[in-house]
């Protein structure tokens, strides 16, 4: 008995020992309620004190030895699941890197297949004159490892080189992989890729710049929170740290004091002032390959509001987050059928529940529609609050610290852990239902001159009473008043 009761005693204060480490964890993760943690405390804490009781009360040692054995086992695997939620939170929230890729680019069927021969043999490269500083990089480090420097010659836009490149008056260029994805829109650039080869390429971490936040007025005297967030979908699979163009292009306004979520979409060729030296006019989309904090800038001066956080997510992070929720409910203003990639996705109109795959078909298809990119918008908005629903319904907020450890790779944000949490914490204390309401910004079509592209593409200029009903939202938002999307759309301008 004396044996059992020491090796008791040995066992509770290892469960003492486990418990605490798990509370640590779990005030880690800033997601759980502070009284939600307290009370969790106190059942751990009196446990081993239980166990010693129930020996000393002459229960069969072996009994209270394997109910604590028991208990430490699943004390371990609840610190490993809340431990690898933790590292996963830690590396998706308050990121503030990137990933760009320059690629040395040659034909598909040239003979060499290194830089250094290529330079040997007197090649000559097409750049940017854009002053990339990545590129730049790329090309002092190939001088820095060869006994000649690398031949360059300068050009206006990616259209002006591959015209030299085909040409022949250049055997191959140095560009950052997202300048080719401007062509794609270009039916006699096509695949282009598919032509080429790529015999460097060189991955540089930049830093996403942040700048002063100063154009919206909004109330800061209690403690909720209000905020803008760019939702920016990229157009790639792999690496969602990679720089890309942005097919989905929304701000989420958030008001946690009204529960308000409004959603403001702009179309991806909406043709605006890019927030760099001249400002140039370009598609909305091509401001992704030169930074997320590009694209942010860029909205920031076309709404005149704050951008206080980014979350992007690409492709396969898009699907990875619906399946890991089990799928979402989507409203669908038509039925339509998916033509993209041959997918075969048919939806109604109406509530249509999708895995991953079938809503990225959703989010991305716009030959269907008589509106094109504008209804596409529209449905990238009710795919994102189809999204916020399911994330924010209790069956989730009550097991979110083991969904975030399975999303690891699927999305990225520069907002801090701790404000994430805040956020969290706020809707399992109150578990309140939101108001999730959208708009999206309209234009007309047209041709015209794209900075990146260095030609004429298809573009949409704004109608700019719109731009400046979504501004006005924004604002009403984020200075606590209702919305409703009765009222949205009944007061909207019409085009």
């Amino acid at each position: 008995m004396k044996t059992f009761r020491l090796v008791g005693c040995i066992l509770a204060g290892i469960q003492f020992i486990l418990s605490a480490v798990l509370v640590y964890f779990l005030i880690r993760t800033h997601m759980i309620p502070q009284r939600y943690i307290v009370m969790g405390a106190i059942i751990l804490g009196l446990l081993p004190i239980c166990f010693i009781a129930m020996q000393l009360r002459k229960v069969p040692g072996i009994i209270a030895s394997v109910l604590s054995v028991l208990t430490c086992c699943v004390l371990v695997f609840g610190m490993i699941k809340v431990n690898q939620a933790n590292k996963m939170l830690d590396e998706v929230t308050g990121n503030k890197t990137e990933i760009d890729v320059v690629n040395v680019y040659v034909g598909k069927d040239d003979p060499v297949d290194s830089i250094n021969s290529a330079v040997q043999s007197g090649y000559i490269f097409g750049i940017l004159n854009d002053n990339n500083e990545n590129v730049q990089k790329t090309i002092n480090e190939i001088n820095g490892s060869n006994p000649q420097a690398v031949k360059t010659e300068n050009y206006p836009s990616i259209k002006e080189i591959l015209k030299s490149f085909e040409a022949g008056d250049i055997q191959g260029f140095i560009v950052s992989s997202g300048v080719l994805s401007v062509l794609d829109g270009e039916e006699q650039y096509k695949d282009y890729s598919k032509k080429l080869k790529i015999i460097l390429e060189k991955k540089i971490e930049t830093v996403v710049q942040e700048k002063p936040k100063k154009k919206t007025e909004k109330k800061n005297d209690d403690n909720a929170m209000r905020f803008c967030a760019y939702i920016s979908g990229i157009d790639t699979y792999g690496e969602v740290t990679l720089k890309s163009r942005s097919d989905v292009n929304v701000i989420a306004v958030i008001n946690t004091k009204t529960n308000t979520v409004l959603l403001v979409s702009t179309p991806r060729d909406y043709y605006v002032n890019l927030a760099k030296d001249g400002e140039p006019l370009d598609k909305l989309t091509h401001a992704g390959i030169y930074g997320i904090d590009m694209s942010m800038s860029t909205l920031e001066n076309l709404y005149d509001t704050d951008i206080d956080y980014y979350f992007r997510v690409n492709f396969t992070g898009f699907v990875d987050i619906i399946d890991i929720i089990g799928g979402v409910d989507v409203e669908s203003d038509y039925a339509f059928s998916s033509h993209l990639d041959d997918s075969g996705y048919y939806y109604e109109k109406g509530t249509n529940h999708l895995s991953g795959e079938a809503a990225l078909y959703f989010a991305r298809e716009r030959y269907s529609f008589n509106e094109g990119d504008r209804q596409r918008g529209k449905n990238q908005m009710a795919v994102i609050k189809a999204v916020m629903n399911k994330l924010l319904s209790s069956e989730l907020l009550n097991n979110f610290s083991e969904l975030m450890s399975e999303m690891k790779d699927c999305f990225q944000t520069n907002m801090e852990k701790a404000e994430l949490g805040k956020l969290i914490q706020g809707q399992i204390d109150s578990g309140d239902s939101w108001n999730i309401v959208q708009y999206s910004v309209n234009g007309y079509d047209e041709m015209n001159y794209c900075y990146s592209l260095g030609d004429n593409a298809y573009v949409m200029p704004p109608y700019y009473d719109t731009v400046e009903y979504a501004s006005e939202l924004i604002n009403k938002v984020l200075n606590d008043e209702t919305l409703t999307q009765e009222q949205i759309d009944s007061n909207a301008p019409e085009h």
